[in-house]
């Protein structure tokens, strides 16, 4: 549940988003005037779309029953920082585009936690009951630890009876281009490929977790 000062900054973000204001100069003004928290600021950044982005969002968004047979390409940061929000009870949102996101802007300091194998099974059965021919989970290898990560998720594929790979790369968003369908709430991302799922809305759904709904306001 937004305050009524959040709903009324989220409607303000909008109004200038949908005239062309550049986002972050924008989200900046609007975080400043109503003298936000640092975890409303994130979902002003990270949640609120212009009309035209959360229509080209929704075009390119995909369902489960979509994946069947496709190559499919995992955020591997991305994704599972949002699973392990919603399995532990941290807050997340359905944002303007209908894609949930997480709140943490962990970024480079993510660590793994008691909370990261439930999270990665998780991931793999939801993929798994989506049937794609193939699934490659990337993982940021700036990120510390990524290395060991990918080795685990490997292993894990093997458990679950899934084709696939588990790689620690460097420029995650370039190279999941070449998928017919990433697996990612990163609006960079979205912006540059062609299909994308909504892999921890599909987890939302199942888990019956609690989320802020902006779609609503």
């Amino acid at each position: 549940m937004l305050s009524a000062k959040l709903a009324d900054a989220v409607r303000d973000l909008r109004y200038l988003l949908n005239r062309g204001y550049p986002r972050d100069s924008a989200v900046t003004f609007v975080a400043n005037h109503y003298r936000l928290k640092l975890d409303e600021r994130h979902l002003l950044a990270r949640c609120v779309f212009s009309k035209a982005e959360v229509a080209s969002h929704r075009e390119k968004a995909v369902g489960g029953t979509e994946m069947r047979g496709k190559h499919l390409a995992v955020d591997g940061y991305n994704v599972l920082i949002t699973v392990e929000s919603i399995l532990t009870g941290k807050q997340v949102v359905k944002c303007d585009d209908g894609f949930i996101r997480d709140l943490r802007a962990i970024f480079g300091k993510y660590r793994t936690s008691s909370a990261t194998p439930r999270a990665l099974m998780e991931i793999l059965t939801t993929i798994l009951r989506a049937r794609p021919s193939e699934v490659v989970v990337m993982f940021d290898s700036q990120m510390s630890r990524s290395g060991e990560l990918a080795a685990d998720v490997r292993r894990r594929l093997k458990q679950v009876g899934l084709k696939g790979a588990a790689q620690a790369v460097g420029g995650v968003d370039f190279k999941v281009r070449g998928f017919d369908i990433v697996a990612s709430s990163d609006r960079a991302i979205i912006e540059r490929v062609n299909a994308v799922w909504d892999l921890p809305g599909e987890v939302l759904k199942r888990r019956k977790a609690n989320f802020t709904d902006l779609t609503k306001l």
